[in-house]
């Protein structure tokens, strides 16, 4: 490889930078302001400054994050598109070093590596030790062995993963002492790895995200307080498969499935805050499966103070062909501490029936003091909803109206009127509309794009 590729940090490069910079008008600025600046650079772009002065090689040594990226080193033209280069690793390497060598590795507060290769990973996890946050992003790695010295670090707070990685054996000496917030995007664990090693060995975590959940379905810990777990593809949904989530102390859970017949074990018994986004299945004609069992999870989703439903989960919850478990209803009546109620795309909660309305059942003894109204378009059906909302609750105080696409000021004050026009239940809405008019409610009733 010649000198010009392999030379990444050259002077024609930093002159390019202090050209696009503005140094003259950068100068004055103090130390401080101009970290913050290189922060949001990306990595290459920020260590070229350091060509520029002392002053700007100093600074640089002060900045917290690491982003590595290896699209930069993947060029298109022949020899350089390959897995596996050895032009191309050698340049990352020589670059992730020089870039080391600077920064120095003991003040790095955020790494964040994106590549399709493992380069020597385990040499820029050892130069990187007192790691806070770390971010690991992979294309293409169920042909790779996966980095296990992610999983061991005393100062570890914020790890992400992703995507498309495959550990098949966690290591026993896993320790992660003082982890708090996990991602995992597209990770494929064996058995019941996640739970019984992985988790077992974050005993401070209290966020985990899981995007695309693969099998075994089950999450099992004891100190999470937020929980987010969505399962995309409904290909991925064995039919026998029962989904476990023993997770007592989690006080927010998001939720995103296509349920199975058989209801979910759930240990949930500290919710506050739940955002359900239920889907039903198709078969291989297209045609909608009712046969969904959520009793459970509805069953486990109690004293509640804010519940989200988004329009597939209340229709999936109302033409479920389990009709005499009224589970929208129940859902509510064992919610009596819930005061927010959110719901999303009221446009589409037509349940099946094209030419009668139906509402959404509220029980006569909700307390509910906040209704949040999320894509809101002005439909007439979304105004049949929200009134009917509007009468079944006594309590309500605030409604609050987020638009599904931005509209101008006229069109907003249109919506807005529409919406005080609707007669209301509530006693204290009703008298801010007596005593001052449509002035007063938009504040009450506010509309947010």
């Amino acid at each position: 490889m010649n000198n010009s590729k392999s030379n990444l940090l050259d002077t024609e490069h930093g002159d390019k930078v202090a050209e696009q910079m503005n140094l003259a008008s950068m100068d004055c600025l103090p130390d401080d302001l101009l970290v913050q600046i290189l922060y949001f650079l990306p990595t290459k772009e920020a260590i070229s400054t350091s060509l520029l002065s002392k002053r700007w090689r100093t600074l640089y040594s002060l900045v917290h994050n690491l982003d590595l990226d290896d699209y930069i080193f993947w060029h298109h033209e022949d020899g350089y598109n390959q897995y596996f280069s050895n032009d191309i690793q050698k340049s990352f390497e020589e670059f992730m070093e020089r870039t080391l060598a600077l920064l120095g590795g003991g003040h790095i507060k955020t790494f964040s590596l994106i590549s399709d290769e493992i380069y020597r990973f385990d040499h820029v996890v050892d130069s990187i030790r007192p790691w806070l946050y770390y971010n690991l992003q992979k294309d293409s790695l169920w042909q790779f062995g996966f980095p296990y010295k992610v999983f061991t670090s005393t100062k570890l707070v914020k790890l992400s993963l992703g995507t498309r990685l495959a550990c098949p054996r966690i290591p026993q000496d896993t320790s992660l002492p003082v982890l708090k917030v996990l991602l995992l995007e597209y990770i494929w664990f064996e058995d019941n790895q996640l739970s019984d090693v992985f988790l077992a060995a974050c005993p401070a975590l209290e966020d985990l995200t899981i995007h695309h959940m693969f099998r075994p379905f089950l999450i099992s810990s004891k100190n999470l307080k937020k929980l987010s777990v969505t399962i995309n593809f409904s290909y991925y949904v064995d039919r026998s498969t029962i989904l476990t989530l023993d997770t007592p102390n989690v006080v927010d859970l998001y939720y995103s499935d296509f349920p199975r017949p058989i209801a979910p074990h759930c240990h949930l018994d500290s919710l506050a805050k739940v955002e359900l986004d239920l889907h039903s299945l198709e078969d291989d004609s297209r045609q909608v499966q009712n046969d969904a069992d959520v009793k459970n999870l509805i069953s486990e989703i109690r004293n509640v103070k804010t519940l989200h439903l988004t329009y597939s989960a209340v229709e999936l919850m109302l033409s479920s062909k389990k009709r005499d478990w009224k589970v929208l209803p129940l859902l509510l009546e064992r919610s009596p501490n819930l005061k927010t109620l959110v719901l999303s795309g009221l446009n589409r909660y037509t349940f099946g029936r094209r030419h009668r309305f139906v509402g959404i059942q509220i029980p006569s003894s909700n307390k509910i003091k906040m209704l949040s109204i999320k894509q809101y378009q002005g439909s007439a059906t979304e105004l049949k909803h929200i009134s009917h909302l509007l009468l079944k609750m006594e309590c309500l105080e605030l409604v609050k109206v987020y638009l599904a696409t931005e509209m101008d000021d006229l069109k907003k004050m249109q919506l807005t009127e529409d919406v005080v026009k609707l007669p209301a239940a509530s006693s204290k809405i009703v008298e801010k509309l007596k005593a001052f008019g449509a002035k007063a409610v938009l504040e009450r009733v506010s509309f947010l794009d």
